[in-house]
């Protein structure tokens, strides 16, 4: 891309990771010891769904105390921590059942007491002190959960919002770090460093360390300052004291200072780049031969003129703007902030400045259309994984294709508009009962060839199971 001249700063701010997955990082550091108060909630979820019966006298005593949830209980999955926040979720409403199903059922106590292995004590019975702990911990994973799905929407612009999402997942960490509870506190540390890792550290000549280091030292890597130059081109905020502040509060106030100056830097070379290869050609007069020289009586060509004009383009970019003039980055700084509203349409936003910053519109459309998070690429691609299982390995790529095709277009249902209802309304109201019966007999038609095509597939399924891919 630098040798075919496509790329922008010579791909410089090309590589920027995933906020799902940076974000999924920091939770599991944070969780890799957990307290014994989320074992004693797991081993009394695990008790209640080992058995029917156990179900069955759960739900009695929550009629009974009064519990109107539709919540289910659930266990976690070591790998994925937004189980856990949904395992809390779901328990911390049964806190009053779980408190009286040990005088339903007396096992339960003994054998949440009872030995894991000789040495090692069971979790023991959750207490007030276990639950108060479960509902902070549920809290706290909710944010987490709400930033997860926020930064990975993929029907809107999310780019401007990366920086706001640093900023929470910053705070949060810092809430829990300065918590009294010791256990709080240490689970705190380790997501401060991951986050750290990740957004929280400014490396000093980066390029220097990177030719010179070896191993680890190759992989450090400052945070892409696309994030910020996206809530720069973000009207609401731009280059404003709400932005110094914020990175103050990232970096701290020397680092910060470093890491403004390094975003001012980033945002007048990117809008000179965009201003160069957007610039109209200058008209030059061409130089006239020498047909026209001896003519006109002049031999030499204009060299005087030609450098002048090469300084302009240099200089400017532009060959009719005057000396002083402002340029669109320097009037959109220079205007005041959006009223920060929360149903604020960025795009339409830009859309109709572009007559007035011609160019930097141009850069803001490139670098709003930035997706922070590589969530809904990856999810599209790894259906293929659950189409194809070990029970449909004989089915052809065409198959597979319209299996996936087919489920794609059932879970995007395209509501009926009003208005076709209303016209067949009025055909039906006006007498038309030949068209009626018309679309009556197309829709039964079409209702015993989908019926017929289901039933091929499912017999085919059945036959490819029972003798192979060699029956196919």
């Amino acid at each position: 891309m630098n040798s075919l001249k496509t790329s922008i700063a010579d791909g410089k701010y090309l590589h920027k990771r995933c906020a799902a997955h940076i974000v999924n990082l920091i939770m599991q550091d944070g969780l890799k010891e957990i307290d014994n108060s989320i074992k004693c909630i797991r081993a009394a979820i695990r008790f209640v769904r080992a058995g029917t019966s156990r179900l069955v006298k759960f739900k009695e005593i929550a009629q009974l105390v009064k519990v109107d949830s539709k919540a289910f209980l659930n266990l976690d999955i070591c790998t994925r921590w937004n189980s856990t926040h949904v395992m809390l979720a779901a328990a911390c409403t049964y806190e009053k059942v779980f408190a009286r199903y040990p005088e339903e059922d007396p096992y339960y106590t003994i054998e949440l007491l009872s030995e894991i292995k000789p040495g090692v004590p069971g979790p023991g019975v959750p207490d007030d002190h276990n639950w108060e702990n479960a509902r902070k911990l549920a809290e706290f994973l909710k944010h987490f959960a709400n930033i997860t799905r926020r930064v990975s929407a993929s029907l809107s612009v999310t780019a401007h919002t990366y920086f706001h999402e640093i900023l929470e997942v910053n705070a949060l960490v810092n809430e829990w770090l300065s918590n009294a509870d010791f256990d709080q506190q240490d689970m705190g540390k380790r997501m401060k460093d991951k986050y750290d890792k990740y957004w929280g550290q400014w490396h000093d000549n980066l390029g220097l360390q990177n030719e010179k280091g070896k191993g680890k030292e190759k992989e450090k890597e400052n945070i892409n300052l696309l994030i910020f130059v996206a809530v720069v081109l973000d009207p609401r905020y731009k280059l404003s004291q709400y932005v110094e502040i914020a990175i103050e509060d990232m970096y701290g106030e020397g680092v910060g200072t470093k890491v403004w100056a390094a975003i001012t830097k980033c945002l007048h070379d990117l809008f000179e780049e965009y201003r160069v290869k957007n610039s109209s050609p200058i008209y030059v007069n061409p130089e006239p031969n020498d047909s026209t020289r001896s003519k006109q009586g002049g031999d030499s060509p204009r060299k005087a003129r030609s450098n002048i004009v090469k300084r302009m383009k240099l200089n400017s970019g532009i060959g009719s703007s005057s000396r002083g003039s402002r340029t669109d980055l320097d009037r959109y700084l220079a205007e005041e902030c959006e009223e920060d509203v929360k149903k604020f349409d960025i795009l339409a936003w830009w859309k109709g400045k572009s007559t007035r910053f011609p160019i930097l519109s141009k850069l803001a459309r490139d670098v709003l259309a930035i997706q922070i998070s590589t969530v809904a690429s990856e999810s599209a691609f790894s259906t293929g994984g659950r189409v194809l299982d070990d029970f449909r390995a004989s089915l052809t790529p065409f198959m597979v294709e319209a299996l996936v095709c087919t489920q794609d277009w059932l879970r995007r249902a395209t509501p009926i508009p009003m208005s076709e209802n209303t016209e067949e309304l009025a055909t039906l109201e006006d007498g038309n009962t030949f068209m009626a019966l018309s679309f009556l007999l197309l829709a039964v038609f079409i209702n015993e060839k989908i019926t017929y095509c289901i039933h091929i597939l499912f017999n085919f399924r059945i036959n490819s199971r029972v003798q192979g891919p060699s029956h196919y």
